[in-house]
């Protein structure tokens, strides 16, 4: 075996058993994110991993996502850009508590937009995406509660912009006058696209998420499910002002859940965009070794230093 990959997010934890062929031998799954399962990381780690660790004793363990945040178990502070996988090798922090497991960094920026920006998990999505599709540029998107849109040149993550989609969208269904005429959630297509082409019309997103309320009220056989019609709103706003920040973007690589890449995708038909589907494990799998292999040669660099030092000592 080669290491042990574990996305640690705020809702859920996936641990990845990797082989030397970087292939994935077994994973381990359960909604103990960071958010909720208290703040005993060593032991729910050594519960969920520890007979792997036991097997293979000097086996190395990478921890990305939230786990590397203020709430995880050990703040990592931000990579700044541009950054790729030596950049972020070069800051991965042991967590003290056990030999041989690092949390990864996240990545910090100023968005295209003249304000700062961070992410934790999705560079490695992002690295590993990259080496799936053996590209050295593109812009990736990483749709989620926070969306976020990654431009990479050479390799190296240059900025980045984060959108409040999904949270707003959750937000406005359980705390708002909105949601108490949208029902329960619902992804029906035809609804979707009638709030994509709405997010197009005048008046911007503040004025247009009442339409949602208004539209229940006045129109109630429209035949809509108002859920997905808001959905719809709230991501046509999203990908109208993203591509005002990455012009000229091409194919975009999509990273995301088999839910959000059909939404994703009946919005870059809308849009005229061209999207290319990349599995989000594998990705976070692929980056991490990257970040891995990254950090292996820069330990063997240091000890080839050091020797030749005292050679000449």
């Amino acid at each position: 075996m080669r290491c042990i990959v574990v996305d640690w997010g705020s809702s859920n934890f996936r641990a990845h058993l990797v082989d030397n062929n970087d292939r994935v031998v077994c994973t381990r799954s359960d909604e103990c994110g960071v958010l909720n399962c208290g703040d005993n990381y060593r032991d729910l780690l050594l519960e969920r991993c520890g007979d792997w660790l036991q097997r293979w004793q000097s086996l190395p363990v990478y921890l990305c996502g939230m786990i590397s945040s203020r709430n995880g178990w050990r703040e990592a502070p931000y990579a700044p850009c541009p950054a790729d996988a030596a950049t972020i090798a070069e800051r991965l922090l042991p967590v003290g508590e056990l030999p041989n497991v690092w949390v990864v960094p996240g990545v910090s920026c100023r968005s295209p937009g003249g304000a700062p920006d961070v992410m934790r998990g999705e560079e490695s999505q992002v690295l590993g995406a990259l080496q799936m599709r053996g590209r050295e540029s593109a812009v990736l998107l990483l749709p989620g509660t926070h969306s976020k849109w990654v431009r990479v040149d050479n390799g190296r993550i240059t900025d980045f912009a984060t959108f409040f989609t999904g949270e707003l969208f959750a937000l406005l269904h359980r705390h708002s006058s909105i949601g108490s005429v949208l029902g329960d959630v619902d992804n029906d297509p035809r609804s979707f696209i009638e709030g994509l082409r709405h997010s197009r019309r005048a008046g911007g997103p503040l004025h247009q998420m009442f339409a949602a309320r208004a539209m229940a009220l006045c129109e109630p056989d429209s035949g809509l499910a108002m859920s997905a019609f808001l959905s719809g709103l709230l991501v046509g706003n999203e990908l109208a002002e993203a591509l005002r920040m990455f012009p000229g973007s091409g194919e975009i690589l999509l990273v995301g859940s088999d839910k959000l890449q059909t939404l994703y995708r009946l919005a870059a038909d809308e849009f005229n965009i061209r999207l290319n589907a990349v599995d989000p494990s594998m990705a976070v799998v692929r980056g991490v070794t990257a970040i891995c292999d990254a950090q292996q040669r820069q330990s063997t660099t240091s000890i080839q230093e050091r020797d030749h030092a005292a050679g000449l000592s």
